[in-house]
């Protein structure tokens, strides 16, 4: 091979052998400073670099502006969050928080390198990205944000309060600094969101609501966040930050969905009969919200609102049978039986519905042939079950044992009282 092939085949990163690769030109490095806009923020501890970006209230991202979280009640916010010292926040004064971290399971070995802060001001919306030029610069970063988070009243994040805070915090006590956001109110939007959205959608990620819930579209620069902590070692292995943008762009995306995010959550929570139409598997997650919340009345609405939609068939028989237990316990038992028998039914997997419709004729309506039928039926049912694993035969032992006691219930009741008998003889 020529030599002039050979240095025109290193100029487009091709080696043969090991030994080829010491030969290969250099990668070039760029700064972080020299990609993104920023400064750097001087402290007793040294410097740090922090980019920043404004967006004016107005901004869209995905079909909300920004300013939308603004209108919201702080009293729903305290609701969704189930923060009650929430209901007495500034809701301008919530700082909306996201990290970048060297690795996804947490823990005192897991470091912050990006600290993303979004918040509104009078020109806008704030995001400060605290980055970590590097590992020697973190004291630098802990002191920048203790001056900045007391000014905040609450934190807004997706799964922050696992995740994010607690990381931060051992930054902070590892740099022999009170932690800022100790006590601090937390609306952590990863929980409601699962409420609402986790029986429509496969995965409640930030990244699914963004693109089914939110209409948020990231373009090409965006990164995979499992990537991060791989290319920020790369980073620092090779001082290129040219992947850095990337990720500071996905930062600085997530913290803008945690805005709309958190209106949309909140105005659904407050109001769901005044916005756009929910789906079935929403009104059926809200429903269950609801219950959570020992709201009984508003439970009933969403679920019986649910069953008025295109829900799957196993989505169906849980809305059903929810409902029915609610309709139980309030006493409403002849309004429950009605969809204990559409659940008994549509379904041929479970004999719940039977075993309830039993319960119901023996005890509330006295009629020990209808309770005999239905246990009956449930048996059938269970018989044409796999014979595979115990659940079949756990099931049958069950039934068998309350059919053996309602037919000699139903014998003792059919029987002729002795006494009776005597006088009619006499």
């Amino acid at each position: 091979m020529g030599e002039d092939l050979r240095r025109r085949l290193r100029e487009l990163g091709v080696a043969r052998g090991v030994h080829e690769l010491a030969m290969l030109p250099p990668r070039r490095c760029v700064a972080i400073e020299d990609l993104v806009p920023g400064r750097f923020h001087t402290t007793s501890h040294g410097q740090c670099f922090v980019a920043e970006a404004t967006f004016p209230p107005d901004h869209l991202h995905g079909d909300l502006p920004l300013s939308s979280f603004l209108d919201l009640s702080p009293e729903v916010t305290a609701q969704v969050a189930r923060d009650s010292a929430l209901a007495g926040v500034d809701l301008r004064r919530v700082c909306f928080l996201d990290t970048e971290t060297t690795g996804l399971s947490g823990g005192a070995g897991t470091m912050a390198f990006v600290v993303g802060l979004g918040f509104f001001a009078e020109e806008g919306f704030h995001v400060r990205q605290y980055f970590l030029r590097d590992p020697g610069d973190e004291p630098a970063m802990v002191e920048a944000l203790a001056e900045l988070l007391p000014e905040s009243e609450a934190l807004a994040s997706f799964n922050g309060r696992a995740f994010d805070v607690p990381i931060l915090e051992n930054r902070f006590i590892l740099a022999r600094i009170p932690p800022p956001t100790t006590g601090m109110p937390h609306l952590d939007l990863l929980h409601p969101a699962r409420w609402l959205y986790h029986y429509r959608l496969p995965s409640c990620a930030l990244s699914s609501l963004e693109h089914e819930v939110l209409g948020v579209l990231r373009e090409q620069d965006d990164v995979p966040s499992g990537v991060i902590p791989y290319l920020y070692r790369d980073y620092l292995r090779t001082g290129d930050a040219r992947e850095m943008k990337r990720v500071l762009y996905h930062n600085v995306v997530d913290i803008l969905s945690l805005v709309t995010l958190a209106a949309r959550l909140c105005r659904t929570f407050a109001d769901p009969w005044a916005e756009a139409e929910l789906s079935g598997p929403e009104l059926y997650g809200l429903g269950r919200w609801y219950a959570a919340e020992g709201r009984p009345a508003e439970t009933e609405r969403a679920y019986r609102a649910s069953l008025g939609t295109d829900l799957t068939p196993d989505l169906r028989a849980k809305a059903l049978r929810d409902l029915a237990y609610l309709l139980k316990r309030a006493d409403r038992r002849t309004e429950a039986f009605a969809y204990w028998q559409q659940l008994a039914l549509e379904t041929a997997d479970d004999v719940l519905a039977h075993v309830e419709l039993a319960k119901y004729f023996e005890w509330h309506v006295e009629d020990l042939s209808l309770a005999v039928r239905w246990t009956r039926a449930a048996l059938a049912q269970v018989e044409s079950w796999p014979t595979t694993g115990t659940r079949r035969e756990a099931a049958l032992a069950e039934l068998r044992h309350r059919l053996a006691r309602l037919e000699r219930k139903m014998g003792k009741s059919q029987s002729p009282n002795p006494k009776t008998q005597d006088c009619r003889e006499a």
